[in-house]
């Protein structure tokens, strides 16, 4: 195989939630570019057809299917629709999630504490259930890319609840991958840092916040989406066909020096 043929995707189905913005959409453009049919997923119908517009234009095939990843009636229909109008799933990123406060957990409600989990762990863990055993029945197998946060492996001030569904999101991946393997389906992580997304706008908004995290990182400058979409691009490819149960750290060295802020 071609170097170049290494990171292609022609054939495969690739479901992607949380894709109608930041590193969900990226990643969406990557793939689609890369020969991917596309599944393109979030709670708004309206952005979901935004982007599916966007992409068609571009002569990519593609379909939307709203899907507020916290529901399992949605998530079911999620892959039902997928199977009915391509019949067959490749890749499954499971890259939605919620960070809705910022507080110690000391002050964390009860409501926000599910939601999160619900929405960070059982929302991927119910979606392989589902998407699983399908990617397995492929000719080639395929991969799931799990997208969490180096905030899975430090210590983070007033984000308590979101670290520590990010850092049992890396097990579910461990686990996955282990009881998947036998079947030729992948599961990995990608553990960003700082990323110029809606989801950390608040947070870098904050006075000498985004200065800290960029003086903080290696590199200098914090992770622009397609920074991370690029290696969600590598996992769900070839080039990555013996890689598995892995936690992909892309974070510019941000945690060379104790992560976040």
């Amino acid at each position: 195989m071609l170097p170049d043929q290494l990171f292609r995707l022609d054939g495969k189905v690739a479901v992607i939630t949380g894709s109608t913005r930041g590193i969900g959409l990226a990643a969406a453009r990557l793939m689609a570019m890369a020969g991917a049919r596309l599944v393109i997923s979030s709670r708004k119908p309206e952005s979901c057809e935004s982007v599916r517009a966007e992409l068609a234009a571009g002569g990519f095939e593609v379909i939307a299917v709203p899907c507020h990843v916290g529901r399992d009636e949605d998530r079911r229909r999620l892959i039902d629709e997928t199977m009915r109008v391509y019949g067959q799933i490749d890749v499954l990123i499971a890259n939605a999630a919620v960070n809705p406060v910022f507080t110690p957990l000391q002050n964390l409600g009860e409501d926000v504490w599910e939601k999160v989990l619900e929405t960070n762990l059982t929302s991927p863990w119910r979606l392989a259930q589902m998407a699983l055993p399908l990617i397995a029945d492929r000719p080639a197998g395929g991969s799931m890319i799990l997208v969490s946060s180096i905030a899975s492996l430090v210590g983070v001030p007033n984000s308590g609840a979101y670290a520590i569904s990010k850092a049992a999101e890396n097990h579910l991946a461990r686990q996955l991958a282990l009881e998947w393997g036998p079947r030729n389906v992948r599961i990995n992580v990608v553990a960003p840092g700082t990323t110029r997304t809606d989801m950390i706008r608040s947070r870098i908004a904050a006075p000498g916040a985004l200065e800290r995290d960029t003086a903080s990182t290696a590199l200098r400058r914090i992770a622009e989406a397609t920074d991370v979409a690029a290696p969600i691009l590598f996992l769900a490819s070839e080039a990555a066909r013996h890689i598995t149960g892995q936690v992909l750290i892309v974070d510019g060295g941000q945690t060379l020096s104790g992560g976040l802020h």
